[in-house]
Formats: C-alpha cells, structure tokens, sequence
C-alpha cells in the first residue's frame, strides 16, 4: 500500500513539474496582488484588511492549485486506476495537494509580510489556525474536483459543488485569524477551530465515501 501511495504522489508531482505553468501563474498572480496592494495602500495596511487580502490569496491559491488535482488526469493514464484501490487514489491526492497548498501558502505568507508587515498580535495560534483551515480548503476542493471531473462540463459543476462546501470553511477560518490578528488568543476561537476541525474530518470521510462511486462511474 505505501509504494502504492508513493507512486501516486510522484506521479502528481512529476506532472507538476512538467507543467510548470499552473504554478508561475499561481506565483505571478500572488506577487502581482501583494505590490498592487503595497502600492495602493502606500505600504501601511490596516489589520482587518491585511487579513482580508491574505485569505483572498489564500482562496486563489485554492482553486488553482487544488481544483485541478482530477481534471489534470488524461485518458492516457487513467488506466492506472484501475490497478489501484480508491482508498489509496484519494489519500494519495489529499496527501499531495495538501502538502502542495501548505508550500505555497508559507511562500505567499512570506512575500505578503515582506511588503505588508505582519499585524498578528498572536502569532502561534494564527498559524495553527491557518494549517486547519488550508488543509480544509484543500480537502474540500479535492473532494469536489473527484466528483466534476465526471461531468461534461467541469469548471461549471466545480463551481456549483464548490461553494457551498466552501463557504463553512471560509467564515471559520477568517472569522478565527481577525480575531487573533486584532490581539485574541487560542482561547477566545477554542470552539470556531474545533467546529473547523470536525469540518474537514466531515469532508475527508465524504471524499471516502463518495469517491469509490464516481472512480468507478
């Protein structure tokens, strides 16, 4: 089973770097959002804003690194599939772009505090908060890009199934940094980011459950 899942990844991974467009435009898009914002705001930026601004890029990074997990898989290699369990395709892609989010995130992170400061009064729980809330984005669009790359017309069905998954994600997690990043501590999102926590826990058992059904369809 572990070999399995580490041909899996390597595949992903190796497709990723083939194609290494997805990932220049995700990073123009994010430097080219953070000096917009640097030029338009003079350097000084709000609290509320940044936080604002940080989970929109949060979100873009989202869609365009994430969504595509299944759409990118060809005619060509989707007889692998067929030689491997759907409980080790779907553990594998959550693995990855899990992993894959996290990377660009902490890149985005970096390059956003360069030029916009870092207002968080609170810093560990603000990064904790970020994972769970990441890992949740990545999650949710895994699951729904599994079930759309089924349909006729995939960029539509990913934004109808997407939303409302999303939407739960979102206001927990941005609900959690503003208040952390205003002065908060861990005790004062203790029940948002358990809420979030039994969020994703919900998601990665969907993705179970449904993606044997859409694998075999």
């Amino acid at each position: 089973m572990l070999k399995q899942l580490q041909w899996l990844i390597l595949k992903d991974l190796k497709i990723d770097w083939r194609t290494k467009y997805p990932a220049a435009g995700i990073l123009l898009y994010i430097t080219s959002l953070i000096i917009t914002s640097y030029l338009a705001f003079t350097g000084f930026i709000e609290a509320e804003t940044w936080n604002a601004l940080f989970w929109l890029i949060l979100l873009f990074i989202s869609i365009n690194a994430v969504a595509k997990s299944f759409a990118q898989e060809d005619d060509r290699s989707s007889y692998y599939f067929y030689l491997i369990r759907p409980s080790q395709i779907i553990v594998a892609k959550l693995l990855y772009y899990g992993v894959y989010q996290l990377v660009l995130i902490t890149l985005a992170l970096l390059v956003f505090s360069l030029f916009l400061g870092f207002p968080v009064k609170t810093t560990g729980p603000f990064l904790l908060n970020l994972v769970v809330g990441s890992l949740g984005l990545s999650s949710a669009f895994t699951m729904v890009s599994s079930i759309s790359s089924k349909t006729n017309n995939n960029a539509v069905m990913m934004a109808i199934l997407g939303f409302p998954v999303i939407i739960p994600i979102l206001l927990l997690s941005i609900s959690n940094s503003k208040i952390l990043v205003l002065g908060g501590s861990i005790a004062d999102i203790s029940t948002n980011l358990i809420t979030l926590l039994s969020v994703n826990v919900i998601i990665i058992a969907l993705s179970f459950i449904l993606f044997p059904f859409t694998w075999k369809s």
